[in-house]
């Protein structure tokens, strides 16, 4: 049960996370595009854009050392543990040393990037220049984070991740309020950044005691095993990057910095769609691997079903939500201006249902070897959508960027990857379809039933107006999708499991007898 543990906590300090982010967000952000304008700060969010693909210089050891670790660590291979960590620590500070050499070569290019004004050519390299150099120091630090994900040590690093975003938003904020601009406050969010490196480091002894890096243990043969594996999630993060950060950039091109601002209102909120669904998502990778490592197919299926139904459940409901409120959130939220972020908001949200359920069918098949076609289908999915973006931003402007990433990432996660995980792990397709969408869909036409209603009787006036109402339609979801769409022994089966969770938690707490 000690896995069961580790996502439940994980689960529950993710959840902690994002709910201090969201929180922040929605004070900090329009907070900041009032004292920076829409200008400077659609330019900070189009060098963040632009800086975000020296991460695909991680060339997919991320994932890739985590699952070697999770492998070497369930055979209780101590020195293999500690040579692998101690070989990539060698590896990224190489590929620390080639993002400098990068940041230094785009803080020379930015210059020539389109619509960009001569006035905020300064202010685009020092802000290439500082995340470059963060992101560098940040390399090494990577094997950290990953022995203690490894380890399932989530709530660890989730802890520590709180505490940075807090202590980010009160720097940012106090710097907006004396009045400073945007160079010292992308300057203090890096020196969070840095120190937030040191606290991981602290996780990952806690995690792995016996934990012993020396540059002497670098193995070569180990850089080539890893590499076999990484090199398809390198074209997985590839894929990622094209499919999401390069919007900006396209909008950036040929709209403006300012439409970028409007844009990434909709990134934000469809972001925290995704992130209030998949917390689980992202804590299922290294139990996977465990048993895939065992060939346990019966706990496989197990987690694909529960996984997706679960992530589905969550994703539908908030969907719901968001669709339904989506005009007076925005409205409310950032004031007038903003409008344009609507349509493409709607899109956006229908799509993150797609790509959330998507989550437990992908680490599925790349723990058990189908790494390459998830890698094969991401690449296409991202070419098509740069394609679609290109063309549909000319004509429909922000809408078309979305309509441009929601059409191939739908054909491709409902059309090739669900029934290839059902392929690898006997299922049927349309036994896999009702396991897991059947309750979801039930509480969505019950709910969407009730925005309607609600918005008709009680338009919201205010952000707290809509967060109360989005409240009771996400109980009204709730509520009859355990009524409704979970059968008796589905409904048995999850109160028995969170009596056992009770149970688990009570014995942590119970102080162990004295001998």
């Amino acid at each position: 049960m000690n896995s069961v543990w580790n996502l439940l906590t994980g689960t529950a300090t993710k959840y902690v996370l994002l709910a201090a982010s969201i929180t922040i967000g929605i004070f900090l952000m329009p907070y900041t595009v009032r004292h920076l304008g829409t200008s400077e700060y659609g330019l900070w969010m189009l060098v963040a854009s632009l800086t975000a693909y020296f991460s695909l210089l991680d060339l997919g050891y991320g994932n890739g050392l985590v699952r070697h670790v999770a492998d070497a660590d369930a055979r209780g291979d101590v020195a293999l543990v500690n040579q692998i960590l101690s070989t990539f620590v060698v590896v990224y500070l190489g590929l620390g040393a080639l993002v400098a050499v990068a940041t230094g070569a785009m803080v020379v290019w930015v210059a020539h990037f389109p619509r960009l004004q001569p006035s905020q050519v300064a202010l685009a390299r020092y802000i290439v220049a500082v995340v470059g150099i963060r992101i560098a120091i940040g390399f090494p630090m990577t094997v950290f984070g990953a022995v203690t994900t490894a380890r399932q040590r989530f709530a660890l690093n989730n802890a520590v991740a709180t505490a940075s975003a807090i202590v980010n938003a009160a720097v940012q904020f106090t710097l907006l309020a004396r009045g400073y601009h945007l160079r010292p406050v992308v300057a203090g969010s890096v020196a969070v950044d840095l120190l937030t490196y040191i606290a991981y480091a602290w996780t990952a002894r806690r995690a792995f005691p016996p934990l012993r890096l020396r540059l002497s243990s670098f193995d070569a043969s180990l850089v080539r095993d890893v590499t076999a594996f990484s090199l398809y999630l390198f074209l997985i993060s590839i894929a990622g990057q094209i499919a999401f950060n390069l919007d900006n950039v396209v909008i950036g091109a040929t709209l403006g910095t300012s439409a970028v601002a409007v844009y990434v209102v909709t990134q934000r909120l469809a972001e925290t769609q995704r992130n209030l669904s998949n917390q689980f998502n992202g804590l299922m990778f290294p139990v996977v691997v465990r048993y895939g490592a065992t060939d346990d197919l019966d706990a496989l299926r197990r987690m694909l079903v529960e996984g997706t139904r679960l992530s589905l459940t969550l994703a539908c409901g908030l969907t719901v939500c968001l669709i339904g409120f989506a005009r007076p959130l925005i409205t409310r939220w950032m004031g007038p201006g903003f409008e344009g972020a609507v349509a493409p908001l709607y899109v956006l949200a229908v799509t993150g249902v797609v790509l959330i359920g998507q989550g437990p069918l992908g680490n599925i098949l790349i723990a058990t070897g189908r790494h390459r076609l998830v890698a094969y289908v991401s690449l296409a999915e991202a070419i098509v959508n740069l394609a679609l973006s290109i063309v549909l931003v000319r004509r429909f402007g922000l809408l078309g960027v979305a309509v441009g990433t929601a059409i191939p990432l739908i054909v491709a996660n409902v059309f090739v990857l669900a029934p290839a995980v059902c392929r690898q792990l006997d299922i049927t397709l349309s036994e896999f379809v009702r396991a897991v969408a059947l309750a979801p869909m039930t509480g969505v036409v019950v709910s969407s039933v009730g925005v309607w209603a609600i918005r008709t009787m009680w338009p919201p006036q205010s952000l707290p107006a809509i967060i109360g109402e989005g409240a009771v339609v996400g109980v009204l979801y709730l509520a009859s999708l355990w009524t409704l769409g979970l059968d008796r022994s589905l409904r048995a089966n999850y109160s028995a499991f969170g009596r056992q969770l009770v149970t688990i938690a009570m014995q942590r707490r119970t102080p162990a007898p004295l001998v």
